[in-house]
């Protein structure tokens, strides 16, 4: 069974409108639901919202729980949006690439049919003839803007305010993107947000996440340069850090291990490196429009051109390559494998080094963390009062913070010796897959085939052949 998220939006003015109001499209809405025999997945309610902007509570929900849908369905097309670019960019670019149907009854729109996929044309075309009108008159202004070292709207990054249409430092927000900064240097981007919000750091924008992260560590706006296009332009604000802090970190970007923990169903992330230009190879896929079908590939991320940080050589020749080909090119090299038994063990035990101290009073320890995060939520509270400075909060929350983690280090570690254990595939159940490979590969799990992997390999160079360094 299907299952069909319905859309409603009332503005103010229409809220009282016979045939507009909440209750009346949400009749409407079960009732075309239940002639089809679809499951309502949700409700997703904008009432007093205009359709001139994207900024409702309740159409973003329901992007958040794209997922789980099959079709989208609202009364009225306008319902969606009253601007065409945003129709054409949430059916074509948010549901159609994810396989998800829109279906508006009173025009009778439904991507499924005929019909339906050739409005999807005629909205194109006149979203296009808007676009380009729009795009004649703001590019060379915004070009100009950026020129002269001028922000080009939107919301301000994290660390500034715009003010006046200029971008002035926030103090409490510059102190946390150093934070950043620092933690970025031994952490990745998730375990950093992870950090942030555990000392209680809060930005205008909210909780920190690992893709506000990502943004704040390749935006070169904090060294006082403005980003627009492919150029960089000497801003008139301020810049936080330096170009030469903001280049080391770049590298860093550019250098993180293949061994970071992931849980990408792609057996080769993380290994891959483009022989023409050393760039990393990242994996992703397209969808058959008309069945829905995704083909998966990977790429060179200099040919992909995004982000910028990973790209070495924007005319680089590397080619798409079909994941399972690669992948079947690369079982085939590890089924010749001559195994050296010894220096597999030795490989093994490397691999699954582990500690297997643990620690008891873990109840009393977490009430312990409970009056560090008690102290760093009223220090914060303070701050927020003036009534301590930026660098009192910053010293006490950092030496609070360092006492929290070694508590929770010692929680943890009875908790990850157990993991890594459960986790750890058995040497004599390891040997026993390359004797027997092909029969025993089978019946591994993606997780167990992606640990023997990282094992095993230590880099394979693309170009259009394969080559694996291995390990062992």
């Amino acid at each position: 069974m299907k299952k069909a998220a319905i859309y409603i939006r009332v503005s103010t003015t229409e809220q009282a409108a016979e045939g507009y109001s909440v209750a009346a499209q949400k009749d409407k809405l079960i009732g075309y639901c239940n002639l089809r025999d679809w499951a309502i997945q949700d409700t997703y309610v904008d009432a007093g919202f205009t359709g001139t902007n994207m900024n409702r509570p309740g159409i973003q929900k329901l992007l958040e729980n794209l997922d789980e849908i099959d079709i989208v369905l609202v009364y009225k097309l306008d319902r969606l949006s009253r601007n065409q670019r945003d129709i054409l960019f949430l059916v074509e670019e948010k549901f159609l690439e994810r396989g998800i149907d829109f279906v508006s009854i009173l025009e009778n729109f439904d991507t499924s049919t005929p019909f339906g996929r050739a409005m999807m044309g005629i909205l194109a075309v006149f979203a296009q003839l808007e676009r380009d009108t729009i795009v004649e008159r703001t590019k060379l202004g915004k070009e100009r803007r950026a020129k002269e070292g001028y922000w080009n709207g939107g919301p301000a990054p994290i660390g500034y305010d715009l003010i006046d249409g200029r971008l002035v430092i926030n103090e409490y927000e510059a102190m946390q993107v150093k934070e950043v900064l620092k933690l970025y240097r031994k952490y990745g981007q998730n375990k950093t947000a992870t950090i942030m919000n555990e000392k209680g750091y809060k930005t205008k924008y909210g909780k920190w996440h690992g893709r506000s992260i990502a943004r704040l560590v390749s935006n070169p706006i904090y060294t006082g340069m403005i980003h627009y296009k492919d150029d960089l332009y000497e801003g008139v604000h301020d810049s936080i850090i330096s170009k030469e802090e903001f280049k080391n970190i770049q590298s860093i970007i550019s250098g993180r291990s293949k061994n970071k923990k992931t849980q990408s169903k792609y057996l080769l992330g993380g290994l891959l490196w483009c022989g023409y230009c050393g760039a990393r190879l990242k994996s992703s896929f397209s969808i058959n429009r008309k069945n829905g079908t995704r083909y998966y590939y990977y790429l060179c991320y200099s040919v992909s051109k995004r982000p910028l940080h990973m790209v070495k050589d924007p005319n680089c020749i590397g080619i798409y390559w079909k994941m399972s080909d690669l992948e079947s090119k690369v079982l085939d090299q590890i089924k010749k494998i001559k195994l050296d038994k010894y220096k597999f063990i030795n490989q093994y035990e490397i691999y699954y080094n582990t500690n297997k101290n643990s620690f008891n009073k873990i109840e009393i320890l977490k009430n312990k963390i409970t009056n560090i995060n008690k102290k760093i939520d009223k220090l914060v509270d303070l701050y927020q009062i003036n009534q301590i400075s930026i660098d009192t909060i910053s010293h006490r929350v950092e030496k609070l913070y360092e006492e929290k983690k070694m508590i929770e280090n010692n929680i943890k570690m009875s908790k990850v010796n157990k993991e890594n254990k459960d986790k750890k595939i058995p040497l004599d159940i390891l040997l026993n897959i390359f004797s027997n490979f092909e029969i025993l590969w089978k019946e591994a799990t993606q997780e167990e085939k992606k640990r023997v992997l990282n094992m095993l390999i230590k880099k394979i160079i693309v170009t259009d052949s394969v080559e694996v360094e291995w390990n062992i």
